[in-house]
């Protein structure tokens, strides 16, 4: 079923790309970030768009993407699960394709699109790998099984990751650091869907009968994820992040949801 699988990766891979081009139309920012192979004359190099292999024959039960600076073409490797009974293929979980990719443009988002080293390993390195499973969550699904510790939750008992996890054993690598991290903003974004409701699609509504734009709480939170990685400098902390979320809340909305913010990160540790 190969063709099958590269057709899924294709078309994941450019429904993300797509997704992260309309977020920076939200947020005005450049293009030059995202991995294109053509730019058209929105700002940034040329020839850096992602090359993606189905069912990499290099290992198993993995995936990882390599995040060169801007001109440079990444490379995402998407393989088979053989732990998984029956055999999975990455390639075609939605959430894995969306995770990777959702990483290596926070990575860019950092850095800058000269610079990719910018989250490369402790709380920032964690940091990229929440932002992205927040995003493929949002996308995707947040199953109850599978590569995840918890599924992310808002009940304690379900899902009991604050800040204070970090320092328990296992949670020195960045996967670990990233489920925390992640989990941190789903807590977060509740708030926001108390109080701004969800929306089905994951780009922006279409306009009210009488022609009034629409604002989810679902929009918002995709919004927030390219956003949060913008203002920071090398190897962020948690607590940078938190005050970069705040900061861009600020500029997006003149701090509409300053307390709610605050209330979620402070519940999460």
């Amino acid at each position: 079923y190969i063709n099958t699988t590269v057709a899924q990766l294709f078309y994941t891979s450019n429904l993300g790309h797509d997704l992260a081009s309309y977020i920076y139309s939200l947020n005005k920012y450049s293009l030059s970030d995202n991995f294109q192979q053509h730019n058209f004359g929105h700002g940034g190099a040329d020839n850096g768009g992602t090359i993606a292999n189905a069912q990499d024959g290099s290992g198993f039960n993995n995936v990882n993407f390599m995040t060169p600076p801007d001109r440079l073409n990444g490379r995402t490797r998407m393989y088979l699960w053989n732990i998984a009974i029956p055999c999975r293929d990455g390639a075609l979980e939605v959430g894995i394709v969306i995770d990777k990719l959702s990483c290596s443009l926070r990575t860019r988002l950092t850095g800058g699109p000269a610079n990719s080293g910018r989250l490369g390993w402790g709380e920032s390195g964690g940091m990229g790998d929440g932002w992205g499973d927040l995003l493929a969550t949002t996308m995707a699904a947040n199953r109850p099984n599978g590569i995840r510790n918890f599924p992310y939750f808002l009940d304690e008992d379900v899902n009991p990751s604050t800040y204070k996890t970090l320092g328990k054993p296992g949670y020195w690598g960045v996967d670990a650091i990233g489920k925390v991290w992640a989990e941190i903003l789903w807590v977060v974004s509740q708030g926001v869907i108390e109080k701004h409701g969800f929306s089905n699609t994951l780009f922006h509504p279409k306009p009210l009968a009488d022609g009034m734009a629409t604002s989810t709480a679902r929009t918002r939170r995709v919004r927030w994820c390219p956003s949060m990685g913008t203002p920071l400098w090398c190897r962020p902390s948690f607590f940078d992040a938190r005050d970069a979320i705040i900061q861009v809340d600020q500029a997006l909305t003149g701090g509409e949801n300053f307390y709610l913010l605050w209330t979620g990160f402070a519940r999460a540790g």
